[in-house]
Formats: C-alpha cells, structure tokens, sequence
C-alpha cells in the first residue's frame, strides 16, 4: 500500500479530508447551505471557463470565506481543446493555462481538476430522467442505445496522439505548477470506454493514471479520483485507492451500478461500491484533499431541475443534471456519517477547518 505524505493545500495542512461542494448556483443562498449542512470547502466549477487573474479569483475566495468557508479548488479550468489533440494553437492555449495556474496561486486556491477528453465528445448520458429511489431521477449510460459511430467534427483521433498531447502538456505546465504551489488533478473519462464517436480516450483505467504519474513525476502531476468512474471501470474501489491515493488531491464521492458500457448513477449510499470501505482506505493513505459528492439524484418534489434552472455552468444536460442542490444534503449528512465512522473525533475538526466563528456568523439571508 503506498502512502500519502501529507500535502498543504493553501492554508490547510491537516491529518483528514474535507468535505467540499459545488453550489449551484454560487450564491449566498447555497454558501449559507453549505455551512450549515457542515461542508468546509467550495469547489468553482466551470467546465467552459475560469476567472483568469489573481484579482478575479481572489474575490471569489473572500466571498466564499465570508461564509467561513474554503475555496480549495477550480474545476474545469480554462480550454483545452487544442491542447488535447495537439493541433495548432495549442502552446498558446498552453500559455493560457500556464496564466490561470500562476493566477490561482497567487490568489491562494491549490487544486486545479481538469480532463483529458477531446471536446468532440466529453461525458455520455443516454437520459437525465432515470427513476430512482423512491421517484428520484438519476442519469444513465447504456452504449447499445447510443449512436457510438458517427463521427465529430473532430475526426477519428488515436490513442497514441492524446498520450503525446498530454506529456507534451505536462511538460510545459507542471514546472509552472510547482512554481505556484498549484496541484493539478486530472479527472477520469466518463464513461471510461476506449473510444467514442471516433475519439480515443485514454484516462480510463488504472494503468492509465499510473502511466499519466510516470510522465512527470511531481506531486504536483495528480489525480481526482472519481469514484464512480473507476466503480465504472470494473475495479475494486477501496484496493484502487490504495494504489493510486498517494497522488490523489481531489475525490469525488459517486457512485454507479453497472459497468463503463451500461450503468445508471444512484444515491451515494446504494451503489456498488463499500463507501465505508472505500473512506478507510482514504484514512489508510494519509489523504488530506477534498472529498465532495458528485452527481446526486434530483428530488423532484422540491427542485425543478437543470432543464429549467441554472445547472453547473458548462455542464450540458437535462433535468437530473447531477448538479442539483437537494439531493447534495442528503450526500453530505451520509458523508459527515461516514466522517465519523472512519476518523472518530478527528472529525469533528472538520465543521470548523477554516473559522470556528465564521460559521456562527455567516451573512443573514434577505
């Protein structure tokens, strides 16, 4: 079992993860929620775009820690599509990458989550009005009743290409990265299929990320452990975690039944993974990142879902998007749950990691 030494992300150097969300809006409204439901750190998220100066992003972080609250991470960051088919453009979009991680750590915000799928397809869900428990609506992903072959506009790319793009890539932002005390965290394929519509993707198994750590070898060079994307991929969750958690800076809390061809996303706590199994080996890896759940089940007798309101910007989908609100109280109440279960009295430091105070004193709502 590897193990983690424990990374300083910004201000926090803690023995435990923390919890953290992302707020659909972000608003005061859902930072207020945040705090009181005992998440301690905010993820911006933005699969289009990101503010890309110290100054814009150092105003997001204060409003976020005027609820006593962290800004602990950019998810998404800015494009990357010549990046990653290695077409002309791309050391400019290099450079701009290279501006949002010095910009990110001069205005304090340490985990930068990005991917690796060419733009022509990124995630694929057959239907976002899935019953679930209890008349919940999830999303699923079934191969056999998707038209899988026709091509993008991207062509037909190789495996081969996407891994030069990426060394390439890293090679030119992984030095700026450690510069600036930024860690960058590159999220898995979703779904984890070798190819899709004509364009390869490669970041869809562990040997994968294995090979992705050898290309540059920095702590700096990690991982955002998508749970349900390696539950997707047919492997032990808790044993993969041990494999690859000691460089893992991001993690998020999902889960699906079914495999990388034919699944649908549950409630965190019905999949297929031993969540309490797969939170010890977390523990038992020394990981100190964030934890926040991902792609909840809409409740649709309290919230009209993503078809009509704001969905996570950048993020394209129908109603029960993932990103919806309610469904997140409920994830993090079986998270804290766990929290305890697994860290004992180590957690409760977790509802106050940032400003004790600020918690008692977030703004009044209007």
């Amino acid at each position: 079992m590897a193990s983690t030494k424990k990374n300083t992300y910004g201000s926090y150097s803690g023995d435990t993860p923390r919890i953290a969300l992302v707020l659909t809006p972000l608003d005061d409204k859902n930072l207020r929620l945040a705090a009181q439901i005992g998440a301690t750190d905010v993820v911006y998220y933005n699969m289009n775009e990101m503010p890309t100066t110290a100054e814009a992003l150092t105003d997001v972080r204060k409003h976020v820690e005027s609820f006593g609250l962290r800004l602990s991470c950019v998810e998404g960051g800015p494009p990357m599509d010549k990046i990653i088919l290695g077409t002309e453009g791309r050391d400019a979009q290099i450079e701009a990458f290279n501006d949002c991680v010095r910009a990110m750590g001069k205005a304090g915000i340490p985990i930068l989550c990005y991917n690796f799928m060419s733009k022509g397809f990124v995630v694929g869900r057959n239907s976002y009005e899935v019953p679930a428990r209890g008349g919940a609506l999830t999303s699923k992903w079934k191969a056999s009743e998707y038209d899988v072959d026709t091509l993008t506009s991207d062509g037909v790319t190789t495996h081969a290409q996407l891994w030069e793009s990426l060394e390439y890539f890293l090679k030119a932002v992984i030095p700026v990265a450690e510069e600036s005390g930024v860690f960058l965290s590159l999220h898995p394929d979703d779904p984890p299929m070798e190819r899709i519509r004509g364009c390869a993707r490669i970041m869809g198994s562990p040997e994968a990320f294995e090979r992705l750590i050898k290309l540059y070898d920095s702590p700096h060079n990690g991982i955002t452990f998508c749970q349900g994307c390696f539950s997707e991929m047919g492997v032990d969750v808790p044993s993969t975690i041990r494999r690859l958690g000691h460089r893992v800076h991001f993690v998020h809390f999902r889960d699906v039944v079914g495999t990388a061809d034919d699944f649908i996303e549950t409630f965190q706590d019905e999949g297929q993974t031993d969540m309490h199994a797969a939170l010890s080996a977390w523990k038992d890896v020394g990981f100190n990142g964030i934890i926040r759940p991902d792609h909840v089940p809409m409740l649709p007798d309290f919230e009209e879902g993503h078809a009509t309101e704001e969905k996570a910007v950048g993020y394209f989908s129908g109603k029960a998007s993932g990103y919806t609100m309610i469904g997140r109280i409920y994830a993090v109440g079986y998270l804290r749950g766990l929290f305890d279960a697994v860290f004992g009295a180590a957690a409760s430091a977790v509802s106050t990691a940032l400003n004790p105070a600020a918690l008692a004193t977030v703004p009044p709502s209007t």
